[in-house]
């Protein structure tokens, strides 16, 4: 039995995926309490991310999501840009599964809290875009 899931995501998509993250603070917090989630998320997924970004400038980056109460882990492999083949790949080091689970449903809450106007503003991108993008987020958190 098997139980580690992985997914991978291209340096264009966690750019993608990034840039929306980065609005995570414009979320108000009334929002975030009304979708569900505990208050400190949005940050906390955010500082992620910013290691995330700022490892991927030596090479590949793994994320390891575990679970204290279960054997599960997931690992999101975050390949490095085209041109920047490194050996192996940087680790963020262990982070909590059920902060890993939020990822993806928070992109979801700032896409709808910007609207697609303000978030082509801001991001550059569009609904769909970003949607494409999470995809390895919905892969690796999908209920097995």
């Amino acid at each position: 039995m098997h139980s580690t899931h992985d997914a991978t995501m291209t340096a264009e998509q966690f750019s993608t995926v990034f840039q929306v993250t980065k609005e995570f603070n414009s979320i108000p917090e009334d929002v975030v309490l009304e979708s569900g989630f505990p208050v400190q998320s949005p940050s906390e997924i955010l500082e992620l991310a910013r290691r995330i970004r700022k490892s991927l400038l030596a090479g590949p980056v793994d994320v390891h999501f575990v679970s204290p109460s279960a054997s599960d882990s997931r690992t999101l492999r975050i390949s490095a840009s085209a041109g920047e083949q490194g050996h192996g790949a940087a680790s963020t080091g262990e982070v909590p599964l059920a902060a890993g689970q939020l990822w993806r449903p928070l992109i979801d809450v700032a896409v709808a809290t910007l609207g697609e106007k303000e978030l082509r503003f801001r991001t550059g991108f569009t609904k769909d875009e970003v949607a494409s993008a999470a995809a390895p987020l919905d892969d690796l958190f999908a209920v097995q």
